[in-house]
C-alpha cells in the first residue's frame, strides 16, 4: 500500500531491526488497534491487527493513541481507552515481537483510576527506570497538565503519585479552546526526546 491510501488516526512509527512499524487504527470507531510494515516510510504493508479486546476488556470506546517502546525483552504498547463507567486512561500492554498480539498486563489503566487521562508515553531516565508520562485532561480539569509517575520494572504498576510537570496555561500564548467563556486550555499528546546537551 502506498502511504497516500492509507488511513490512519494518532499514528506512531517503530524502527526495529530496519523495519517501520506504524500503530493506529483504520477507522475513527474501530475498537482495535492495527500495525502495517514499510522498509521505506512509503510503501506499506496491509494492516494486521495487533490489538482487539477481549470480552472481559474495561473499556468500550475512545481507542486511540497507541505507542509502542520495546523495554527490555518485549514490546509494549501504551494506548488510551474508555467505557461508559470509567475514566479515559493509559493501558499498557506487551507482545514478544512488534506485529505480535498485544495483551494487557495489568488490571485497568495505568493511568489514576479518577483522573481522565490520556496519550501516555514511556521514558527512560539517567538512571534506566521507566516512567510513564501523560496529559490530565483540560475536559476534566479545565487547565490540561502533563504529568509523570514512576513504573515498576515489569510495567505493571505505577511507583509513585502523579507529578505535575506543567500545565497549559504555563505558556503564555496558549489559546482557549472553548467557544464560551469557560476555560479549556489543552494538552495533548505528550513525547519524550533527550537532546545532545541532556
Amino acid at each position: 500500500m502506498n502511504i497516500k491510501d492509507i488511513y490512519i488516526r494518532d499514528p506512531y512509527i517503530l524502527l526495529h531491526n530496519g523495519i517501520y512499524y506504524m500503530y493506529g487504527k483504520t477507522r475513527a470507531d474501530a475498537l482495535e488497534f492495527v500495525v502495517y510494515k514499510s522498509r521505506d516510510l512509503s510503501e506499506w504493508s496491509e494492516p494486521v491487527t495487533v490489538f482487539t479486546p477481549d470480552a472481559g476488556f474495561w473499556a468500550t470506546r475512545d481507542f486511540w493513541a497507541p505507542e509502542v517502546h520495546r523495554w527490555r525483552d518485549a514490546f509494549y504498547m501504551l494506548a488510551t481507552f474508555k467505557s461508559d463507567t470509567a475514566c479515559r486512561g493509559t493501558q499498557i500492554l506487551k507482545a514478544s515481537a512488534p506485529d505480535a498480539e498485544f495483551a494487557p498486563i495489568s488490571d485497568g489503566a495505568i493511568t489514576p483510576d479518577d483522573w481522565e487521562a490520556l496519550d501516555g508515553t514511556l521514558y527512560i531516565d539517567k538512571m534506566g527506570r521507566p516512567h510513564i508520562v501523560f496529559c490530565h485532561e483540560w475536559e476534566q480539569i479545565a487547565d490540561g497538565t502533563i504529568c509523570e509517575m514512576l513504573l515498576s520494572e515489569d510495567l505493571t504498576a505505577s511507583l509513585t503519585e502523579p507529578r505535575l510537570l506543567w500545565s497549559a496555561s504555563d505558556y503564555k500564548a496558549a489559546v482557549n479552546a472553548a467557544e464560551d467563556d469557560k476555560k479549556s486550555l489543552v494538552t495533548d499528546g505528550p513525547f519524550m526526546v533527550r537532546t545532545e546537551n541532556n
